[in-house]
């Protein structure tokens, strides 16, 4: 990985989370999903970066063995547009996850379901694992397969709880840890 690939995961994630903070993100047939009070900004983290970097190095096109990267979730997919850039796969990659809100959306409390987890047609736990609210830390990986780019990313602490908000309603930065806020985004500073 490169910085400016790292760049491209980062302000792609923080960009979209920020929408979401606001409010200004379709939720499928729901309408506009609710605003965050404690989304928090992410880091990127290099540790979580060799983590997915052992998993895209795999070109396997599915999860890693959740043994194998403890104390991270993992988003991954498939990329075929081999013509783009790293910087240019990784937006692409992020906003794809991004996208199952929008096409599928969540649920008007936004709460991870059961359901959720299972599903197999109507998919959004790729954009939850980008959208819950205390995911703090990102680190990603691009692996040129043949004929793909595989895309891994490992988010910590995890998110995807059954019976759990992917975030707080409310206004955005209303509910950040120490009223560390940064108003022009809605996203909480990280401690």
């Amino acid at each position: 990985m490169n910085p400016s690939t790292r760049k491209a995961f980062l302000l792609t994630h923080n960009r979209l989370r920020s929408r979401l903070a606001k409010g200004n993100e379709p939720n499928g047939n729901f309408g506009m999903a609710p605003p965050a009070a404690n989304m928090l900004k992410m880091k990127y983290d290099c540790n979580a970066e060799l983590s997915a970097m052992v998993a895209s190095r795999t070109c396997s096109q599915k999860l890693s063995p959740p043994e194998t990267r403890p104390g991270y979730k993992e988003n991954f997919i498939t990329i075929h547009k081999t013509y783009l850039d790293l910087p240019q796969t990784a937006r692409h990659a992020s906003e794809r996850w991004w996208r199952q809100l929008s096409k599928f959306g969540a649920n008007r409390q936004m709460r991870f379901t059961q359901a959720m987890r299972t599903e197999q047609t109507r998919i959004i736990r790729n954009w939850g694992k980008m959208a819950w609210h205390n995911n703090a830390r990102l680190g990603c990986a691009i692996t040129r397969c043949s004929g793909f780019s595989f895309v891994v990313c490992h988010y910590a602490p995890g998110g995807n709880n059954i019976g759990e908000n992917f975030y707080t309603i409310g206004t955005a930065c209303s509910m950040c840890p120490g009223n560390m806020c940064d108003q022009s985004t809605g996203l909480c500073e990280s401690p």
